[in-house]
């Protein structure tokens, strides 16, 4: 099937995890992803990349030193070349690089540019370097967490949820502007920060903060986890048909439904606990009533709903390695969605992709010669 997005070219200037989630989304759907990585990743015989295995699958790569007179020459030849590039430097370090968007847009106007970084392009936090812990703990969502559970003091989660919402954010941005600019001609620069990615996956629990709710009357949202005989399983009892549908699959058929959220929740728990994990999830499939067993990671990974929807993917490198990866949410009925390729080894990509930028092989020559750019 085809792709989405063939024929879109991408110049990668990210790393960690927000901006390399991005592309890697960007790659899934087709997009020729150039990852411009820097010197540190070749240590030696050591090749590294910018992010994780499976955020880099179906990319190119290619090393590049931007403080190098030439090679910052080069980087920009490239942007001149290209519909899309997305960073997450510090603002005002691209500028100084000479590959900021007002400078690149004069020669390039159909230029898409995005910018990641943790508090924005401007204003007075703009300065300051941040993680996605920075945005979990500022966004307010490690009071919620500590909130919902009743803890002492705050505690991280298991996963970078600013980053991964970041990256998103960024993808769904550049695919908008790269919708606008069939319309208008002319691409734009767009960004996103971790902290207001991660305020809006707050938005639910932040309406009555904003809205007068005092401090010490915040109530916190948090779904019931019940125990069973041998784990642990979540249900929503949602409305009144909820509730119904819960009792009959239970074999309490016409139980009265407590006013109360709490002693309602409590009721559910003392039936949950009567029985094994999967003796609630065959109960509840019987009346259609929403539940989730607690699964571990490795349980998560072979869900037979995973396995079924190709969520779990395998792509082989050159020397037949296979790396196992979560694979694109997204599904299309004309396109699609399964990585490309492997994830790149640092500059391995640099003479195939600089003879499709028209860079002739006497030029690379001198360039590595200089040490501009790095191979392997």
């Amino acid at each position: 099937m085809r792709r989405i997005l063939d024929g879109v070219r991408v110049l990668d200037f990210t790393r960690v995890i927000a901006g390399p989630y991005c592309t890697r989304m960007l790659a899934d759907l087709g997009a020729d992803v150039i990852k411009i990585e820097h010197p540190s990743s070749l240590q030696g015989n050591v090749t590294a990349r910018s992010g994780s295995a499976s955020n880099n699958l179906g990319k190119r790569s290619i090393v590049i030193d931007l403080k190098h007179e030439d090679g910052g020459a080069l980087a920009r030849e490239l942007a001149g070349k290209v519909d899309v590039i997305i960073e997450n430097f510090r603002p005002g370090v691209m500028g100084r690089l000479g590959l900021d968007f007002a400078s690149l847009s004069t020669v390039s106007p159909r230029l898409i540019y995005c910018s990641i970084s943790g508090f924005g392009q401007t204003g007075p936090f703009a300065h300051r370097r941040a993680y996605g812990a920075t945005a979990h703990a500022e966004s307010g969502w490690l009071w919620v967490q500590q909130q919902a559970v009743g803890s002492e003091a705050p505690f991280a989660p298991g996963v970078t949820v600013a980053d991964i919402a970041t990256g998103m954010n960024a993808f769904s941005a550049i695919l908008a502007a790269l919708y606008d600019r069939e319309r208008t001609g002319r691409g734009q620069h767009c960004e996103t920060t971790l902290m207001d990615s991660q305020l809006a996956m707050l938005s639910e629990v932040a309406g009555p903060a904003l809205n007068g709710v005092a401090e010490a009357d915040w109530e916190p949202f948090r779904h019931p986890v019940h125990a069973a005989k041998d784990g642990h399983v979540t249900i929503n009892i949602g409305d009144e048909r909820g509730w119904k549908r819960l009792a009959k699959a239970f074999g309490y058929e016409g139980a009265a439904r407590p006013a109360d959220v709490e002693a309602a929740n409590a009721e559910i728990a003392t039936w949950v606990a009567e029985h094994t994990v999967a003796e609630v999830a065959d109960l509840l499939e019987t009346t259609g009533a929403p539940y989730g067993a607690v699964m571990t990671m490795h349980e998560a990974g072979a869900h037979p709903h995973y396995k079924a929807r190709g969520m779990i993917v395998e792509v082989s490198d050159a020397e037949g390695v296979v790396t196992r990866a979560v694979g694109s949410p997204l599904r299309f009925s004309e396109a699609d969605v399964t990585p490309t390729g492997p994830a790149p080894i640092a500059g391995a990509d640099l003479h195939e992709v600089l003879a499709e930028f028209e860079i002739d092989a006497e030029r690379v020559e001198k360039l590595l010669s200089g040490g501009a750019v790095l191979k392997p």
